[in-house]
């Protein structure tokens, strides 16, 4: 059996376990640059703010109905996500962290026991509302596909937060009136095609004929279809212990026309980068650098949006300098005068373990090995002295490219300056 536990309006509830005058109220927490809206409350849901859309867009509705506003605080809701699964893990050995706030839980169990599922998924959710303050619900199935599902109901069917389909036979009234859009892995496509063939509902799909979708659609919604019916398809993954590539990007506050201002961002991008790489032990083989024009006010005459230049590196690295070094040759190739660019980013890919640098015989390593000596020095100091107290020259104003975060509540559980005080 599978649990599919998901918090409920993750940022939202962040920012209010420890700001309980917010219950109650709408809230909304802003994406980087406080540019849209990515997290809502049920209570905003109510007033009209519509999920992704810009911040601008929205003022006047935020402003006559007293929306709370925040910025996105990734240390504050990384660190709580961490808490959450450390407790589920308490629970069950088997869990798959599915995203920042979602996990599947895997349950060996015999059938006598599915009655007393609903009690532990209860428990489970007691126990996260008191040491973290953040509710969750909690899907029960015998496959993923289903356990997603269930959750989906969870929310929408049952005041306790628990919905379990166990008894899938049961719930005919309940999956006939789901729409097929609420299911796992079913987008705006498959969803219009699926509904021209007449499968409108859950309960549809369950019942169609699996050869007819295996020819039309595929493996993959054959699976989906196999896994309604209770077969599971799907087992937990392990988790990703090495990350396979690595981006740090951003838009700006305003529209960019300058290759010196360029040259700044990326070099801020590179350090982030660096730091990254070298935090995972890590090293790049190849480098992509991109550029992004204003898409709702571009002033170039043939409209083009999205440059990007790559380059494969004979050496790996995770040296901010030799990152930075690269990614300005590739912006020299890109720039192009008169573009009023919006965005910037790097890319970095074929990483390897940086213990494990294959050498070449044209290049030598020596450079490397003092660019990594000295790269750790700068870590060391930012670690200890504070971020930003060492960078490369060509960052420019460091601070200018930060993050805006003009409605950030303190880092309650990370930052020695914000902890929360209690009177």
């Amino acid at each position: 059996m599978f649990f599919l536990i998901d918090c409920n309006n993750f940022y939202a509830s962040c920012e209010r376990a420890f700001n309980p005058s917010l219950n109650g109220k709408p809230v909304v927490v802003l994406s980087n640059n406080d540019g849209c809206v990515v997290a809502r409350s049920a209570e905003a849901r109510q007033v009209g703010i519509g999920m992704g859309v810009p911040y601008w867009e929205v003022r006047d509705l935020i402003a006559r109905h007293g929306v709370q506003v925040f910025s996105s605080n990734y240390q504050l809701y990384g660190d709580l996500s961490a808490r959450i699964m450390n407790i589920y893990q308490q629970f069950c050995t088997d869990v798959e962290v599915y995203s920042i706030d979602e996990a599947f839980l895997k349950f060996e169990t015999a059938a006598s026991m599915l009655p007393r599922l609903p009690g532990l998924a209860a428990e489970i959710r007691s126990v996260v509302l008191q040491q973290t303050g953040i509710p969750v619900s909690v899907g029960i199935a015998p496959t993923k596909t289903l356990a997603k599902l269930a959750n989906h109901l969870a929310k929408r069917q049952n005041a306790d937060g628990v919905f379990c389909l166990t008894a899938i036979e049961n719930n005919i009234e309940i999956l006939s009136k789901t729409d097929i859009s609420a299911l796992w892995g079913v987008g705006k496509n498959l969803e219009r095609s699926l509904k021209s063939a007449g499968i409108e509902s859950v309960w549809d799909l369950k019942n169609a004929d699996q050869r007819m979708i295996l020819g039309r659609y595929g493996v993959v919604l054959l699976r989906l279809v196999k896994e309604l019916n209770g077969l599971s398809c799907y087992g937990l993954e392990a988790a990703v212990e090495k990350r396979q590539n690595m981006v740090v990007s951003r838009s700006f506050r305003r529209d960019v026309y300058e290759k010196s201002e360029l040259r700044e961002a990326l070099s801020v991008y590179c350090t982030r980068l660096g730091e990254k790489l070298r935090q995972y032990g890590q090293t790049a083989g190849h480098l992509t650098v991109f550029l992004i024009a204003n898409p709702f006010n571009n002033m170039r005459s043939d409209r083009k949006r999205y440059f990007s230049r790559e380059m494969s590196l004979s050496i790996p690295t995770a040296s901010t300098n030799d990152l930075i070094g690269k990614s300005l040759f590739l912006l020299d190739q890109l720039y192009e005068p008169g573009t009023n660019y919006k965005k910037a980013g790097v890319l970095v890919q074929d990483l390897c373990d940086a213990q494990r640098v294959q050498g070449n015989l044209f290049e030598s390593l020596y450079r490397h090995e003092q660019s990594a000596e000295l790269n750790k020095v700068m870590d060391n100091i930012n670690r200890r002295y504070g971020k930003n107290t060492l960078y490369f020259s060509t960052c420019g104003s460091v601070h200018g490219w930060a993050r805006q975060e003009q409605f950030r509540s303190p880092r309650y559980t990370t930052c020695w300056d914000e902890l929360p005080v209690v009177s």
